[in-house]
């Protein structure tokens, strides 16, 4: 057989490697988000490294240099939201090489002097005050690829510069993970600061506290509204535990639910027309549903036993709940169209505060060899997994949303406080200290302005 000619051979070769450079460029429109390369973050992993970004001081480029403390107070709440959302490690600025602000577009700025202190991320940002609005300008480099990923300009007010920089946040999350940021969203929650047991509002980070009840007796249980602009809760104030409804639009508070005994832990169905809440006004307290104007609609769970803390599945079909029918208060699933039920805990001296996330996992407070934790659990009683130990006393957790992330509280530094927490437990944070404790935390929709 004879020889390919050395022609034929290196033609051969050149559309061999033609052919492979036309698969490659094929491919590469089916890779994941191909525009972020290295740094795309895929936070659906149990367990992930935190992306190295650092923020150096925003350019103040107002004239006769107005607001210039906002220099360094916009990337400090911008540090303080990426640092809180687990995903990315702020740098210290101490580190920093490069100290010209004015470095903004990619021409001008140095990538080697932040690849060499190990950023994989790098924050560029001028702002600009005129009267009471704020202009800011954002870039946001891939110091790795030394490529821009984002510049974009956000409006609002002076007095607003925290709501600003949360829109900021949420759209580097969005852009890295692909999943919405929760830096706009708030906690409802009961507090002490005045003696009293009341619930206010606050940012998901523990800023802009606002008062929502000034009952001056006990306030428990707030929880948001599925659209966020209503919150229930329980009052003392009058006789008995009544379940209210504040319209936080308007302000106007009125009475739920307020039968004979109790009307406690209401919680929302996702159509926002109806809770499910314990009664005991026929003795035996156990769980109904009602509408907005307390109607009896359906008794939900039977039993001898005390039922509490109804918590529904993502798409409405079950409930999970507490029961001490067994003897102690366990956690229980009920499927209420085929009216069966199974009890999932089967561990510790008490399980309560049971709270169901989209994503499908059922968070939980169990106490334990006289230790109270947080726990996590599928809805048919496998993959127990412990979030927090060796911390104080942890209870009250609730779901994020988006089911990524968990509020809860914890007296761990010797008064109970607010924390936060990835849904894999890692990255646990305190987010208030104020005057007084903090309980019962719940959590609104996210907003993206």
């Amino acid at each position: 057989m004879k020889s390919k000619s050395p022609s034929i051979s290196k033609t051969s070769k050149t559309v061999s490697i033609l052919c492979l450079i036309g698969l490659l460029i094929v491919a590469s429109f089916f890779r994941p988000n191909p525009g972020y390369g290295k740094i795309y973050v895929d936070i659906n992993q149990p367990s992930l490294d935190r992306i190295n970004i650092a923020i150096p001081d925003f350019l103040n480029s107002s004239q006769q240099s107005q607001c210039q403390e906002l220099s360094t107070a916009l990337p400090a709440v911008l540090t303080n939201d990426l640092d809180l959302s687990g995903y990315f490690m702020p740098m210290d600025k101490g580190a920093f090489l490069e100290q010209n602000n004015e470095a903004f577009s990619i021409g001008d700025i140095r990538f080697r002097d932040w690849s060499v202190i190990g950023a994989d991320l790098l924050v560029k940002a001028k702002y600009n005050c005129v009267g009471r609005s704020l202009d800011v300008e954002v870039g946001l480099y891939d110091v790795f690829q030394g490529r821009q990923i984002m510049r974009k300009r956000f409006l609002g007010k002076v007095s607003n510069h925290r709501q600003l920089m949360h829109r900021i946040g949420n759209e580097i999350i969005y852009l890295i993970t692909g999943y919405k940021g929760m830096f706009l969203s708030k906690l409802a929650f009961v507090g002490t600061a005045t003696g009293y047991k009341e619930i206010y509002v606050c940012d998901y980070d523990g800023h802009n506290v606002q008062t929502i009840t000034t009952d001056k007796s006990i306030a428990l249980f707030p929880e948001w509204s599925p659209k966020g602009d209503e919150i229930i809760y329980n009052s003392y104030k009058e006789d008995g535990a009544i379940l209210y409804l504040k319209d936080l639009r308007s302000g106007l508070v009125r009475k739920v639910s307020a039968r004979k005994g109790l009307n406690t832990g209401g919680t929302w169905m996702s159509d926002g027309k109806r809770l499910a809440l314990t009664l005991s006004y026929r003795g035996n307290a156990d769980i109904y549903a009602i509408d907005l104007k307390g109607n009896i609609l359906k008794q939900l769970v039977t039993h001898w036993g005390i039922d509490v803390s109804p918590t529904f599945s993502p798409d409405g079909g079950k409930i999970a709940y507490v029961s001490d029918r067994s003897g102690s208060p366990q956690i229980f699933v009920r499927d209420l169209l085929k009216e069966t039920e199974e009890r999932i805990t089967f561990e510790g001296e008490y399980n309560t505060s049971p709270a169901w996330s989209v994503r499908n996992r059922i968070v939980f407070s169990q106490l334990k060899d006289n230790s109270m934790d947080i726990y996590t659990i599928d809805p048919d009683g496998g993959n127990l997994r412990r979030l927090t130990q060796d911390q104080g006393k942890n209870e009250d957790p609730c779901w994020s949303p988006d089911g990524r992330y968990l509020a809860f509280t914890s007296n761990r530094d010797g008064r109970y406080h607010l924390y936060i927490m990835n849904a894999n437990g890692q990255n646990q944070r305190k987010i208030t200290s104020f005057e007084g404790e903090q309980t019962s935390p719940s959590w609104s929709p996210f907003r993206s302005e």
